[in-house]
């Protein structure tokens, strides 16, 4: 073994500390972890949502009337007979489908019990003239319906505030919550809506979106910020000490012995 082999052999590994290096890894490597940590929340909050629309999904629908108006009660398939409030239409702005805007048609509707829901009816293409409001078709009499339980998870994106008029007509507006659209109104409405089925009387295009990324977004996503975190480790120890030089002395001295 020659004494530069011998020299390399014995490197042993020292920390040479790269501050900035150091101080950059401190402030970013909790930040990367934690955004990991939350996609992978995420993911699992998305898989939970899907498993419960698939269950309730397949059970029979009950009457509104049976439901307590409580937590809870996401995507339960429900019944309701009654009468939609054709004075009072709202269109759901911001809604696209297909590449093109339009809007969620919901109505007021008032059960045989006396009972006001509000009825999201589906999509329906907007004008290019935002003036120029869509026709929709007007339900009378008597209807029975069927659909699920639907509110909104989170507090809902607005570019602006909500313009009521007070004459009737359909309404554009930004937020469908029960709660807003009860005060507006002055009705005592149900805290979910009612997302209809295809085939239902007054259905428009149904098919609601139930996530917007799915579960297995959110988990690559998280294993492409665990990657950042494990490339920052890297980065630093590799920056702040000589664990190359061990690396390659190491590799140096294995080179030689295999060729003895």
């Amino acid at each position: 073994m020659s004494k530069l082999t011998q020299h390399q052999a014995c490197v042993s590994f020292q920390w040479q500390w790269n501050w900035k290096v150091l101080l950059f890894a401190i402030f970013f490597l909790p930040v990367t972890i934690s955004l990991a940590c939350w996609q992978l929340e995420r993911a699992e909050e998305k898989r939970q949502l899907l498993d419960m629309y698939n269950q309730r999904g397949n059970a029979s629908p009950v009457a509104l009337e049976d439901i307590p108006n409580l937590e809870g009660q996401e995507y339960l398939r429900v019944k309701v007979t009654g009468s939609y409030d054709n004075k009072t239409t709202l269109l759901l702005d911001n809604r696209v489908r297909h590449g093109r805007p339009g809007y969620d048609v919901i109505n007021p509707f008032k059960t045989n019990t006396g009972q006001w829901i509000l009825v999201n009816r589906g999509w329906i293409v907007g004008n290019a003239n935002r003036a120029v409001l869509p026709d929709i078709d007007v339900i009378s009499g008597e209807v029975s319906l069927s659909g699920y339980l639907y509110r909104s998870p989170g507090k809902q994106l607005m570019l602006g505030e909500d313009i009521w008029a007070v004459v009737n007509g359909p309404k554009i507006i930004q937020n469908a919550a029960p709660e807003i659209v009860s005060k507006k109104l002055s009705l005592e409405l149900f805290s979910y809506s009612l997302r209809l089925d295809a085939d239902a009387q007054g259905a428009l295009e149904t098919g609601w979106p139930l996530v917007s990324v799915q579960p297995g977004k959110h988990t690559g996503y998280a294993v492409q910020w665990g990657t950042l975190a494990v490339v920052l480790v890297v980065l630093t120890i590799f920056s702040s000490s000589n664990l190359g030089r061990v690396i390659k002395a190491r590799r140096k001295l294995q080179s030689e012995k295999s060729g003895d």
